[in-house]
């Protein structure tokens, strides 16, 4: 199949992008309301076929969008990004639980099994969250906007992701989401255009769920897994969730945006020689 050369059609960028994301939120809502199809491997399947399908009518593989480890490099950034995630949350927990005047409360050890088997599954869920948000969509919009309107437009269907599609919401409380979600979006953005892979981006994005499901900072979800908040629901205020959240976030932008690693995407090469011309030429 001869490749497209689509880095001079920004329209085809944008078809491509919409259709990419109409699929995935539809397949999506179709399964919150389908029990049997209620699977983050619906919805890997779901954005891995389409990934393939775009990237092959382009000329390109699954490979270009800089999810295989070439280099012990691309180890480090992994693992320095989970130390990275962690630490964000729990300064964040911190944060939040000395506002509020709570305090943890060690439960217990769960045993290694419990806790590989969390490791593994946050993982599997940080992968597929980077490799549908960050891998075609966020890097077809690149080569052909540039880092500002992917980074952008990349934050909206990465806020619908994180609601309840078979659930009412309220404009203030989605408006909210997707601050707080597209803050998390350019933050792991941010790391593919520092490294020009999806290690640093998956190894941050599962350190700080990871952390996340081990430190409780709300009243709303207490119980974690080796810690439990306790804390006056009446003292509780949302508002010290936030700010520490936001503040936490803009520091590790500021941090990754400073940081001296490679700026060139790994599959740069490949995609102008597929399109025949330099990005946003």
């Amino acid at each position: 199949m001869m490749p497209i050369k689509y880095s001079s059609s920004k329209r085809y960028a944008w078809l491509t992008v919409a259709l990419y994301f109409t699929v995935v939120i539809g397949i999506s809502w179709i399964a919150s309301r389908v029990e049997v199809l209620d699977s983050i491997f619906v919805y890997f399947g779901t954005a891995l076929l389409l990934s393939y399908l775009l990237l092959r009518r382009e000329g390109l593989t699954l490979w270009s969008l800089g999810i295989k480890p070439s280099k012990s490099k691309d180890y480090r950034q992994f693992f320095s990004g989970i130390a990275l995630g962690m630490i964000a949350l729990a300064g964040t927990a911190g944060l939040t639980i000395w506002l509020n005047h709570g305090k943890l409360v060690f439960t217990g050890f769960p045993g290694p099994f419990f806790l590989l088997t969390l490791i593994f599954m946050h993982f599997v869920s940080s992968f597929v969250q980077e490799f549908t948000y960050r891998g075609y969509p966020f890097q077809r919009l690149l080569q052909s906007y540039g880092p500002w309107i992917a980074q952008i437009c990349i934050t909206l269907p990465f806020a619908i992701m994180h609601i309840k599609l078979n659930a009412p919401i309220d404009m203030k409380s989605f408006l909210i989401t997707w601050l707080t979600t597209g803050l998390g979006s350019i933050l792991y953005g941010l790391c593919y255009l520092k490294t020009g892979k999806l290690f640093l981006s998956i190894g941050v994005h599962m350190g700080w769920n990871l952390a996340q499901s081990i430190i409780p900072r709300s009243p709303q979800n207490s119980e974690g897994v080796l810690f439990k908040l306790v804390t006056d629901t009446k003292a509780y205020n949302p508002v010290h969730v936030l700010w520490p959240y936001l503040m936490i976030s803009v520091l590790l932008i500021v941090l990754i945006s400073r940081s001296p690693l490679n700026n060139k995407p790994a599959n740069q090469n490949q995609i102008q020689e597929a399109a025949g011309s330099h990005p946003g030429r």
